[in-house]
């Protein structure tokens, strides 16, 4: 991804979807790109009283809704946005993934730490997102738009050896926005530790020089995620910064997911980007 330009924002014309639809607006208008909003009526989604009688009608009415919120959102933030309609036989998952490949970022609602929990805790929606390698921006339901000037990215470099920050990049450079690379250690204090957090700053401050200015912070905590919820509820970022790993199925059977436990009460905007 060289830039944000093309942006996708799923809706079903929910409130929470509405809220990312506003906050997509913004930031297409700030980055000057486009949006397009999708509307997915999956087969799934219907009884079979709808599929046999009312199918036809339910997708007229959305074509027509969308179509009418498109023409306001380009007159209200001065943006080309587009409107997508698709019935689908496949799951809407799997219809997300497919379109995402086109797409720069997925800004999407959510609302509360009921739908979070869903979101993260293993639905289809959510799979199919992290197998994409687009990057994924949740706006709780309710969020004002604020411009996105600083961003924490937390990630456990210590313990990877390494900082995903490829699909990344690109967002900071467009939104020219401040980056804090965030390390929590569940160990105790040592020097030993402390010199190897060093050296590993000073190789990506060096590997990353050129292309990005950042900053970092270290914190210690047992409980990683609340640890970076308290940080970022204190320090007030605009956007906090998530990488999704990719695993194999018997390590998902096993892994605890840090995403998880901390969109189960985040209020604030959560990119997840991909290794």
């Amino acid at each position: 991804m060289k830039n944000i330009k093309n942006i996708l924002c799923p809706t079903d014309f929910s409130p929470a979807a509405q809220n990312a639809i506003a906050y997509a607006a913004k930031l297409a208008q700030i980055v000057q790109g486009d949006l397009t909003l999708l509307h997915v009526q999956s087969v799934f989604d219907f009884t079979p009283a709808s599929l046999v009688s009312g199918k036809k009608i339910l997708l007229t009415n959305a074509v027509e809704q969308l179509e009418t919120q498109c023409t306001e959102v380009s007159r209200a933030f001065k943006i080309s946005c587009y409107p997508e309609v698709e019935s689908s036989a496949s799951k809407l998952s799997t219809v997300i993934h497919e379109k995402a490949k086109n797409f720069d970022i997925i800004v999407m609602g959510t609302d509360g730490a009921d739908d979070w929990y869903q979101f993260f805790g293993g639905s289809n929606t959510y799979n199919a997102i992290a197998r994409s390698e687009t990057p994924l921006l949740l706006i709780p339901s309710g969020y004002i738009f604020s411009e996105i000037k600083t961003m924490v990215y937390a990630f456990d470099y210590l313990k990877e050896r390494h900082l995903p920050i490829t699909h990344l990049l690109p967002i900071v450079k467009a939104l020219n926005c401040k980056l804090t690379i965030l390390q929590v250690i569940e160990e105790a204090y040592s020097q030993d530790v402390e010199d190897d957090l060093k050296e590993l700053q000073y190789i990506i401050g060096n590997f990353y020089g050129e292309d990005l200015h950042f900053d970092y912070s270290t914190i210690r905590s047992n409980d990683v995620a609340q640890a970076i919820n308290s940080y970022i509820v204190r320090n007030q970022p605009d956007s906090l910064v998530l990488c999704s790993v990719h695993r194999n199925i018997i390590q998902r059977l096993f892994h605890n997911s840090l995403i998880k436990k901390i969109t189960a009460f985040c209020n604030y905007p959560l990119f997840v980007i991909h290794s």
